[in-house]
């Protein structure tokens, strides 16, 4: 599955996954002898549907997918996961069945942890539960917003909405990814990937080039994407919501 793997996580590791940054030293120590950074290409399933003994991931660079599988064999995209949090089986917990399916979207490092060892973790420290319900949280939001979104904005609208989340996401690096991803996870054609992509490099949104997109300009594409853009902002990010708590508990104590 892996490209390559090593064990122990690179010594910057707080600087690249937002959830991480933020934690205090005592809960980033029941984390660090279980991590494990692997380089995990696109296409790579992660978990399957009912896995509870899959492992979470902590994203470095890359994205990943969360998606719901239907009868005919055709998956739909219910949220999605960049620097800004962890993904995993886990993060369905409470559920009698699980129901989705983890892919990587695009390809790039990531911590791998054990799943059952996070849940021990956090019956010891707070701010590891608060990092499960966060995650949580974050996919639960995803999933409502798309719903409506999925059902009632164009597929130019979406397009742009998933490409600015990414940036942002992946803190303004180039975007690595095949039309054939995009589409499936927008749910339309590759054939209207094409076109919506060609229309943007025209006007000036993004260039595009062999699986390659960069935004020279992410307000103006912010500017032509769906209300949701807006909707499903930093305000909802683990990381985000991390950070605030402690900021909190700091003035407190």
């Amino acid at each position: 599955m892996d490209a390559h793997s090593k064990a122990g996580p690179t010594s910057n590791i707080r600087m690249r996954n937002g959830c991480l940054s933020v934690l205090s030293a005592p809960a980033l120590s029941l984390l660090k002898p279980h991590l494990t950074e692997v380089c995990l290409h696109e296409g790579t399933i992660l978990w399957e549907p009912n896995d509870r003994t899959a492992d979470v991931y902590f994203p470095l660079s890359g994205l990943i997918s969360i998606l719901l599988g239907m009868a005919e064999g055709e998956c739909v995209a219910v949220g999605s996961v960049g620097r800004e949090a962890v993904a995993g089986a886990i993060f369905e917990s409470g559920r009698s069945q699980l129901l989705t399916r983890g892919s990587v979207q695009i390809g790039g490092t990531f911590l791998r942890f054990p799943g059952s060892e996070l849940s021990r973790a956090a019956q010891k420290n707070e701010e590891l539960k608060n990092l499960i319900a966060f995650c949580q949280d974050w996919v639960l939001v995803q999933a409502q917003q798309l719903a409506a979104c999925n059902a009632v904005h164009s597929a130019d609208k979406r397009f742009c909405r998933w490409l600015a989340e990414c940036y942002q996401r992946m803190e303004g690096e180039t975007v690595h990814v095949t039309q054939e991803s995009i589409a499936a996870v927008l749910g339309i054609r590759r054939t209207t990937v094409t076109l919506i992509a060609q229309k943007l490099q025209e006007n000036g949104f993004i260039q595009y080039r062999r699986g390659n997109i960069s935004i020279p300009d992410l307000p103006k594409l912010q500017g032509a994407a769906c209300e949701c853009c807006r909707t499903l902002d930093q305000r909802y990010w683990p990381s985000t919501r991390l950070a605030h708590k402690a900021k909190i508990e700091a003035i407190m104590s």
